[in-house]
């Protein structure tokens, strides 16, 4: 089963879906499996035969055929002229129209809440603004920083490892704007830094902003590639976990990517 995944090129299933084996609520089973063969669909790079799809998804043949037609019938699959099957129309406007319902702050408020319950850590919520990165909604961790991190504060791009994210994943111009106004310490490297979070994937700073505080930043991407928002977390320095190897690094980087997720960005695009 695994060999045949790769073969065909499917990417890792979506974040933020409740898997059917850890939901015990009563449902329909027959839409169950319907949304097994779509997910197949979903996550394949190209059309596939019936005999794939039966594959991946561990459904008999005759009986994926069976779904296939009906699912052909309502547009939400279509069938292409060498028989094989892909996402049809009707699954396309179902997306657009969730994305175009989809509320980022909101997504992300719910998501910030997680990470702080799981890191234990402060979290805070940064959109670029006209001045900057900005925080939106700061989430008090439970070993609270007494530092002033509080809404429409603007933090710096260099000294920061929230605009680390924004100097590093932002709109060029709009951030070079901002970046020429900044006062950035003679013994900073802004490409270097910019070199050193693209390949972390995050941004990272241990007492250059605050003198005993450390911090993570993510990226979040919307469904255009283009960076949404960051995704931030914070603690004492020699307390708070900076390895990026580490569970609150780990954490905070598989929150923004289903977050990332939730608003539509594919990884692969």
């Amino acid at each position: 089963m695994a060999s045949a995944r790769v073969a065909i090129g499917v990417k890792p299933s979506s974040a933020g879906v409740i898997a059917a084996a850890d939901d015990t609520r009563k449902g329909v089973q027959s839409v169950d499996q319907a949304f097994a063969l779509l997910r197949v669909l979903e996550e394949a790079n190209r059309a596939l035969a019936v005999k794939e799809i039966s594959e991946l998804s561990g459904m008999p043949s005759p009986k994926t055929h069976h779904y296939l037609v009906s699912l052909v019938r309502t547009g939400v699959v279509r069938q292409t002229s060498e028989g094989r099957y892909e996402l049809g129309v009707f699954a396309l406007q179902l997306g657009l129209s969730a994305l175009r319902k989809l509320d980022p702050v909101e997504r992300s408020a719910e998501k910030a809440r997680q990470l702080r319950d799981a890191s234990e850590e402060s979290v805070f919520i940064t959109i670029w603004g006209s001045h900057g990165p900005t925080i939106i909604r700061y989430f008090e961790g439970y070993r609270p920083v007494t530092v002033e991190v509080r809404a429409g504060l603007v933090l710096p791009l260099v000294t920061s490892a929230t605009g680390r994210v924004f100097l590093t994943w932002g709109n060029a111009a709009t951030v070079s704007t901002v970046l020429d106004a900044e006062v950035i310490p003679a013994e900073l490297c802004v490409d270097t830094i910019r070199e050193r979070t693209l390949s972390d994937g995050l941004g990272s700073v241990e007492g250059e902003l605050l003198p005993r505080v450390a911090s993570l930043s993510a990226p979040v991407f919307d469904r255009d590639g283009r960076l949404s928002l960051a995704l931030t977390t914070l603690g004492w320095i020699g307390e708070f976990d900076t390895d990026l190897k580490g569970d609150t690094a780990q954490s905070l980087l598989r929150h923004a990517g289903e977050l990332s997720a939730e608003l539509g960005f594919c990884r692969e695009q």
